[in-house]
């Protein structure tokens, strides 16, 4: 079996972990070329992503273990086009009491992983107005 690039995915993951953005299995990365949707699995910790942990499938089919919230995902890529989704949780982003289903964390849509990592990172360090 060949093995795939997740670089892109490893790289951000561990960014988003070493800055206090991510704990244990929070968080989910994706992207989308206008063809193929790939996204990390529900419950991958972002720290360690693997390349078991980056799923593959399309807009119209994602994959049935991708993250629990790639509705979210799909609704930005069907809104924006191709590029990049990185989702945090940058401390006081979580509510106290959310339940699952709930809004929670930051999104982040950019070209690439990289710079959606950035507006993440940025974000929470710039002062709430």
């Amino acid at each position: 079996m060949e093995r795939r690039d997740v670089s892109g995915f490893v790289d951000a993951g561990r960014s988003l972990f070493s800055m206090g953005m991510v704990r244990e299995s929070e968080g989910n990365l994706s992207t989308w070329d206008g063809e193929r949707l790939r996204i990390t699995r529900s419950g991958c910790r972002l720290a360690g992503i693997q390349d078991v942990d980056v799923l593959e499938g399309s807009l119209d089919a994602p994959p049935r273990e991708a993250s629990s919230d790639v509705a979210l995902h799909l609704a930005r890529y069907r809104e924006l086009g191709s590029g990049a989704v990185a989702h945090a949780h940058p401390l006081g982003s979580v509510p106290d009491g959310w339940v699952e289903g709930e809004e929670h964390g930051v999104y982040a849509f950019a070209p690439t992983l990289v710079e959606a990592v950035a507006e993440i990172v940025r974000g929470a360090r710039e002062p709430s107005a």
